[in-house]
């Protein structure tokens, strides 16, 4: 839902502004075939920035282009409420007018800048030109990898145009003078908690490109806090080391992680789980990742997954915390750890007799 209502803040902050055209540089959505309800959203909140006669372009990225090219995409349904979304794998070009100045549209989406042969030239009759196209530029090192990225080829982004508009990375980044990254309206991860948020918006004169400014939206706190150095620790010792850490900050609604590293074997199951159940309470979302003594720390953005006892143990406190909060009902709840503890037990079984 954070994306759902980022989108609308994004929205929001546009309509508040003299704006005559908006672009999308592609992954509207993080999946070929989204939820409904997030379609819908989307859908609901395009329409209020059409409603306002602003023209809306856009691409698809990485995550929602189709693997088949028979497939249809989700944002087809763009058509719907007025935007045009190029999606397939080529090039497409249109231009539109806009207080009386033709706007060129050379639109390659991020199944056809797979083509390292494609190749896009401005239209000689617009009066500005606008590249939108979706990946990695040369240069450029984005921690991690995602499933179908591309890197750009060099002479796409080579073409005289006026401004480029760029996809995939999702931090406001200047590649060139007249090329960015606008970055997302929200962050998807800890290797992220240093974005913020936004969107660009870009002035033109008669010279090409006059300003671009990044303008940032609201979003939901994530909190990457210091970690704490568990060595030769007792788990009474390191139940105070998390709630002292945690008591610094407003973590309330937030998104938290906090990392335990050089912890004293078996020491991870006698943390204090009355604690860690308040903490997963207060948070949208609370991550403690416990590493044990000479174990390596999982690179940047990967988590250690960190057991806090016997995994029927954590089943019913998890399906405890979440008939608590009003998440599942009674009866749901009482089928689904039934279930799961069988499941476990099938699992355990078959364990010992490999």
């Amino acid at each position: 839902m954070d994306v759902s209502e980022a989108y609308t803040r994004a929205v929001d902050a546009i309509l508040e502004r003299d704006v005559d055209l908006v672009i999308h540089s592609g992954d509207v959505f993080d999946s070929i075939r989204p939820a409904t309800h997030v379609v819908v959203h989307f859908l609901k909140q395009t329409a209020r920035i059409i409603g306002r006669d602003i023209p809306y372009y856009g691409i698809a990225g990485n995550h929602e282009t189709p693997r088949l090219r028979a497939t249809t995409a989700a944002l087809e349904y763009a058509t719907i409420v007025g935007a045009r979304f190029v999606h397939g794998y080529e090039p497409d070009y249109d231009a539109v007018d806009v207080s009386g100045v033709r706007v060129g549209l050379s639109l390659i989406p991020h199944g056809a800048v797979a083509d390292r042969e494609v190749v896009v030239t401005p239209n000689r009759d617009d009066d500005i030109s606008i590249l939108v196209t979706h990946g990695t530029v040369p240069g450029l090192r984005i921690r991690g990898h995602e499933l179908g990225e591309v890197d750009l080829p060099g002479h796409v982004l080579d073409g005289n145009f006026d401004y480029v508009a760029l996809g995939h990375y999702h931090y406001f980044h200047p590649h060139r003078r007249n090329a960015y990254y606008a970055g997302a309206t929200e962050r998807f991860g800890f290797g992220e908690v240093d974005a913020r948020p936004g969107f660009a918006v870009v002035e033109f004169d008669g010279n090409g490109v006059k300003k671009i400014e990044h303008v940032p939206i609201p979003c939901r706190p994530m909190l990457d806090l210091p970690r704490i150095d568990a060595t030769g620790m007792d788990a009474a010792e390191l139940t105070e080391a998390i709630r002292e850490r945690t008591d610094r900050e407003e973590i309330d609604g937030a998104v938290v992680r906090l990392k335990v590293v050089e912890a004293p074997r078996g020491v991870a199951g006698g943390v204090d789980r009355g604690l860690l159940r308040e903490l997963r309470r207060r948070c949208l979302d609370f991550s403690l990742e416990i590493s044990e003594a000479g174990a390596e720390e999982a690179p940047p953005g990967e988590a250690v997954v960190a057991a806090f006892g016997p995994l029927e143990e954590e089943f019913r406190a998890f399906v405890e915390d979440r008939r608590r909060s009003g998440k599942i009902g009674q009866r749901f709840a009482e089928s689904f750890l039934a279930a799961g503890l069988d499941y476990l037990r099938r699992a355990g079984e078959g364990t010992r007799e490999t």
